[in-house]
């Protein structure tokens, strides 16, 4: 027991000790500062993505594709920046502390339909006019009676997304900068325009 104390109160163990503890303290702040900075980044990216337009890129086939930057956000800054993402979520029953990303993509379709009016008889009496119009991605019907019209209208499209390491963050540092994480989407009808655009990937804590 005598030699365990004496071993205790030994000034070089002592100074032994004493250096671990400053070593241990030292690499917690590296890491807390470390952290920091790359929270500070996040940040930073999203503030200029929650800022920037979206980017309309011409594809080599011709077929025009929207360019966003991904958000990263924290569940708590989702829900105070994104109530109504937050409540779409939830609507799909899936808890948002569960919900690892979320896309919202909005399209305006417009096109000119021209076709030819048929005479028809409707309970042997009535006079209408039919028409019909299809193509790949509209299925048009509709009958005049009198001064009402009646359409039934049925629309396909496909939308496809894909994120990826898009344009680096400081591009005059070369390979030296990493890249950031960027969406494209495109929709196969090309009546259809990609008006508005976002990914937000939720970091957990």
């Amino acid at each position: 027991m005598n030699t365990l104390v004496n071993i205790l109160k030994s000034p070089l163990l002592q100074r032994l000790i004493g250096l671990g503890v400053l070593l241990a303290a030292i690499m917690l702040l590296y890491k807390s500062n470390e952290h920091l900075h790359a929270d500070n980044k996040r940040l930073s990216a999203n503030v200029k993505a929650l800022g920037a337009e979206l980017v309309l890129v011409k594809t080599k086939s011709g077929k025009l594709a929207a360019q966003t930057d991904l958000l990263v956000l924290q569940t708590s800054e989702l829900k105070k920046l994104f109530p109504r993402e937050v409540k779409q979520i939830e609507a799909l029953e899936v808890g948002v502390s569960k919900a690892t990303q979320v896309s919202t993509t909005v399209m305006e379709t417009k096109t000119n339909v021209i076709t030819t009016l048929r005479d028809s008889l409707i309970r042997d009496t009535i006079k209408v006019s039919l028409f019909d119009y299809q193509d790949q991605w509209y299925t048009i019907k509709g009958v005049q009676e009198n001064n009402t019209q009646r359409l039934w209208i049925t629309s396909t499209d496909t939308l496809t997304q894909v994120l990826y390491q898009g344009e680096r963050l400081k591009p005059w540092l070369w390979v030296f900068s990493p890249r950031k994480i960027q969406q494209r989407v495109s929709v196969s009808n090309p009546n259809a325009t990609i008006k508005y655009s976002q990914t937000i990937q939720i970091q957990k804590p």
